[in-house]
């Protein structure tokens, strides 16, 4: 027996035994979480009875855990809490969590202070002021802010107040609404800091103002506007002598951010002046904040007192924005002459677009203005003008339509014709393609050839987009497709790319082997060579398996820390601190929806039912060949209404936008068919939101996901540009009314084996990604992406788009992009992955769908590496360019071509009678023994704070956890191997699955 066959030997030992041990461990972890529950079921019982007062005291005294269970679920009054806190140890627990607050640890303080603030003691409130006062740390400030805003004794004012000083936007905008909550006693408060010079007692104070209407907020915020040139005067007088800081390095959410360090000597700056050194740093521009807070007093005044800002002196102000705001300000309150006004702003370039929006919303409210507008827009000559009108019209499309039958058809043909002509042609398009009225079609068609001859440009819209019978009548037709000649050459050159990485990776092995044995290739026999050629193969891919799986175990190590500290930090977050105003960021679902008749309504349901504070649900039917669109307006008894989008990227046009008064959180648009990416950036176009939720629309979010999602921004001080949510199969599920009211293993086989590899996809590879701060893939399924990040890149990648380039896989993609602009601009950022966060999909249930899906992610895959090149071992793209793109590309996109010739060079080794007992232990430990670990221990992160499955749906899930290793997994490996080589033909295109719809 050779040394190294014993080494193997043990190996696959050990691995046998540490298997089977994680194995023992999740069975035997789940038996006790059940027998666990029913202990909590039953001390929750007996913990009701006193809460009630029909027991007067617990059998045993509670922990503070299960105190602030019932807490933290305000179910309970004052008394009942009263009631519960007498079977706590009070003065054992409030001493550990006071002295807690001193921990190392931010999660421990954060979770110290949620729970004193659950005692809400005389001692516990003076820690936590003592406490705050000296943490620098912006996020665990936020836990003990909110701990002392939750006791709600106005006491602490003048603490939270004071935390506001030299703190960056995070914090504050945070923390304001938490003091804004103690209402009148905040407001009694006011005259001792209304006076006060310190520009973060300003922002609270118009903060205020948002919630707290009172004549006092009201002259404070005429009176901060009415100075507003003084004040930046004084600041120039002020700042202007001194220089800029290039030392001072700063978080990267916005420019009046506190100073985390600088050169200087190592010390940590102010905000707004590095008096020390008599410098300002120079990524802060204190005329730039103060500003926006001139601004924030507009919006508050816009919508709280109106009247007051529509005056001449705010319309006619220098400033272009608050004369915008002063514009919109007109909408809100009743007026004779403002039309007029706004037909004046019409005319003027930096107001236009807001004119434009606000007259919509008038005649939105009051259809009598429609015909003080179609007065202006025939006799108005500036095309300029016109065309802002035009949108205005256009979306009253209908209405002209319509009245083409009528006694004023003349009118109405010429309003039409002058819209199409200005190259609004959606709506009439979008018309006709539904239109059953034959002579309203005659008289359309009429004035469609009219505008044709007036504006050559706008054929290409109605060849394209028109129903084909309604072409034939118009004099048009179809053209043939024209081969464009640049891109075919751009592909080209691309594949010559791929057949170079094909070639490498066939010779990379042969090439290695010339140079070993080079010595002896002119003398042994051909044979003999051979043999030693798929000996080496075989180690090769053993060590090759080796260092994968080896990077995974990593990977689960760091997924376990991560899901470690998500669990405890979830616990702490009460509904009433995240549904606190501007807690969490506001956010705008976007549902792209193409042929998705069977599900859409299950779908909608379950999004429009979410737990969260603040969103908004946009549907978008990429031009549906299905009923999908009409499904939605029977259901959701939708109208189509004036909607003015703001078009920052370019997509295909808009056909209409449908919404429900009594549903306002539905938003359903109708487009020209584009594709999922760009049917997300036209909802980005239309969303009002601060982030972007991509979700499928054949997927369903549990309640809470959107919330669990969005509460990692509270962990993070720097910017979180990206978050991804964890995806599980659906197939199996019970579900009603959008809700999964039943969680059940898929009964299909094949389905039963995605679960597991999603599993171990998602707690193995993202969670662990995401803790070192590398993570590039968010499913499109479940993502969140903060809005002015992707329009700063310019949205999804699209033909349509800026870069004119498609990719299938646009959700990587993305992400890629966002981290390489924001390395490129040296802002700090963190891109994250919750793993608690669940969104239910569908998933192939047959084999040819799965391999299409399989095909389509592999191409994807590549196509963002080849495109991304140059980010590569970059150490300019820090842990991104160096860590994480190596990975993908050599283990990810490269790794199957290798692997394929191993399983090639296994068979041979078989047939050639080589395949010895060495080398089958080494490929048994490094592809089977360490594939069932992972895929074991990926299972339990999961389940270690949840429930997903019943007992024998785990133990289901254990055996094709191990089964998967015996060919399963290496044959899908064969279809990424011809996901690769199908890049070398013509493009395919999404291959979308079929659906079979909720059960």
């Amino acid at each position: 027996m050779t040394a190294n066959y014993q080494i193997w030997l043990i190996a696959a030992l050990v691995l046998i035994c540490i298997d089977v041990f994680v194995i023992l461990r999740l069975i035997l972890r789940k038996l006790y979480r059940l027998r666990e529950y029913s202990f909590s079921k039953s001390q929750s019982n007996e913990l009701i009875l006193v809460a009630s007062g029909e027991k007067d005291t617990c059998s045993k005294s509670i922990n503070m855990v299960t105190y602030f269970k019932f807490w933290k679920t305000a179910i309970f009054d004052d008394i009942a809490m009263k009631r519960l806190k007498k079977c706590l140890n009070t003065r054992l627990i409030e001493s550990r969590y006071i002295k807690q607050l001193n921990s190392f640890s931010k999660t421990s303080k954060a979770e110290a202070a949620s729970y004193l603030a659950a005692l809400g003691t005389e001692n516990a409130r003076i820690a936590l002021q003592k406490s705050l006062k000296k943490e620098k740390n912006s996020t665990v400030k936020l836990y003990l802010a909110n701990a002392l805003a939750d006791i709600g004794n106005k006491k602490s004012l003048p603490v939270l107040i004071g935390s506001l000083l030299k703190e960056n936007k995070f914090y504050r905008s945070k923390v304001n609404m938490l003091i804004a909550d103690f209402n009148e006693e905040f407001h009694n408060y006011l005259p001792q800091i209304i006076d006060s010079e310190f520009p973060e007692y300003k922002d609270l104070i118009i903060d205020f103002s948002y919630g707290y209407v009172s004549e006092e907020l009201k002259s404070y915020l005429i009176q901060f506007i009415d100075t507003r040139e003084d004040a930046l005067k004084a600041i120039g007088t002020k700042f202007g002598k001194y220089k800029k800081c290039s030392n001072c390095i700063f978080s990267s959410d916005t420019n009046d951010k506190k100073a985390l360090s600088c050169k200087f000597k190592g010390v940590v700056q102010s905000a707004f002046l590095c008096r020390r050194y008599k410098v300002l740093p120079a990524s802060i521009n204190v005329e730039d904040f103060y500003k926006s807070l001139v601004l924030k007093a507009c919006n508050v005044l816009a919508v709280y007192y109106p009247k007051e800002l529509a005056q001449a002196k705010y319309l006619s102000a220098e400033d272009v924005a608050i004369r915008n705001i002063a514009i919109k300000a007109l909408a809100n309150f009743q007026s004779t002459d403002k039309l007029e006004n706004l037909l004046e702003f019409l005319k003027e370039e930096a107001t236009a677009k807001v004119a434009a929006s606000t007259i919509s919303d008038l005649a939105e409210m009051n259809p009598l203005y429609i015909k003080q507008i179609v007065k202006v827009f025939l006799c108005e000559d500036k095309k300029e003008t016109k065309i802002e009108l035009a949108k205005v019209l256009s979306l009253k499309i209908e209405y002209f339509i319509m009245k083409l039958n009528g006694y004023d058809k003349e009118d109405s043909k010429r309003i039409i014709q002058e819209i199409l002509s200005l190259g609004r042609t959606s709506e009439v398009i979008d018309f006709l393609n539904k239109n059953k009225d034959i002579d309203l079609e005659n008289e359309l068609v009429d004035v469609i050839k009219k505008s044709i001859i007036r504006a050559e440009n706008i054929k290409h819209d109605f060849i394209e987009y028109l129903n084909e019978n309604v072409l034939l009548k118009c004099d048009l037709k179809k053209l043939q497709a024209v081969v464009n000649k640049g891109p075919a050459l751009k592909e080209k050159s691309s594949n010559k790319g791929l057949i170079l990485i094909l070639a490498a990776s066939f010779l990379i092995v042969p090439v290695t082997y010339i140079i070993r044995h080079f010595d002896i290739l002119t003398e042994t026999p051909y044979l003999t060579l051979l043999e030693i050629f798929v000996l080496d193969f075989n180690f090769y891919i053993g060590y090759y398996a080796i260092t994968i799986n080896a990077i995974y175990l990593i990977l689960l190590g760091l997924s376990y820390l991560s899901v470690r500290k998500q669990a405890r930090m979830w616990e702490i977050k009460t509904d009433s601190f995240l549904f606190k105003k501007r807690i969490l960021p506001s956010v705008s679902i976007i549902a792209p929806a193409f042929n998705e008749q069977k599900t859409i309504i299950e779908s909608v349901n379950s999004l429009l039912n979410l737990k969260y504070p603040d969103y908004e649900l946009i549907v978008v039917n990429d031009g549906s060949t299905d009923d999908t669109l009409n499904v939605l307006v029977r259901y959701f008894d939708l109208k189509r209404v004036d909607y003015l989008a703001d078009i920052r990227i370019t997509t295909k046009p808009i056909r209409s936008v449908y919404l429900n008064r009594s549903l306002p959180k539905l938003i359903v648009v109708d487009k020209m068919n584009g594709g999922k990416a760009d049917s997300l950036n036209v909802g980005i176009n239309i969303a009002n939101k601060e982030y972007i939720c991509g979700i499928d629309a054949d997927s369903l979010l549990e309640d809470d996901a959107l919330l669990k999602l969005a509460s990692l921004t509270l962990d993070e001080k720097i910017e979180t540009p990206a978050l991804g949510g964890n995806i599980l199969p659906i197939n199996g599920c019970k579900v009603e009314r959008g809700k999964i009211i039943e969680k059940r293993l898929p009964k299909n086989r094949l389905a039963k084996l995605q679960t597991m590899e999603y599993i171990r996809s998602f707690m193995a590879g993202r969670l662990g990604w995401s803790y070192i701060n590398c993570l590039l893939i968010i499913s499109g399924a479940f993502g969140l992406f903060r809005k002015e990040r992707i329009i700063n890149i310019g949205g999804y990648l699209t033909s349509s788009g800026i870069y004119h380039k498609d990719t299938v896989g646009e959700d990587m993609e993305l992400v890629v992009r966002i981290a390489k602009k924001m390395k490129e601009e040296k802002q700090e950022f963190r891109i994250l992955y919750a793993y608690n966060a669940n969104c239910w999909t569908e998933v192939p249930e047959d084999l040819k769908s799965l391999k299409k899906q399989r095909y389509r992610w592999h191409r994807g895959l590549i196509e963002i590496l080849t495109y991304h090149k140059n980010m590569i071992s970059n150490p300019l793209y820090g842990k991104v360019g160096l860590i994480a793109m190596p990975y993908f590309s050599i283990f990810e996109m490269l790794g199957p071509l290798f692997e394929i010739q191993g399983y090639a060079m296994v068979v041979a080794a078989f047939f050639l009678g080589l395949l010895n007992i060495e080398i089958a232990l080494l490929l048994f430990v490094s592809s089977v023994l360490m594939g069932i670990l992972i895929s074991t221990a990926s299972l339990h992160i999961a389940e270690k704070n949840d429930n997903y499955f019943s007992t024998r749906e785990l133990l289901l899930l254990i055996l094709y956890a191990t089964v998967e290793n015996f060919g399963i997994r290496q044959y899908f490996n064969i279809w990424r191997f011809k996901g690769f080589t199908n890049m070398l033909k013509k493009p395919a295109g999404w291959q979308k699955l079929e659906r079979k719809g909720f059960s």
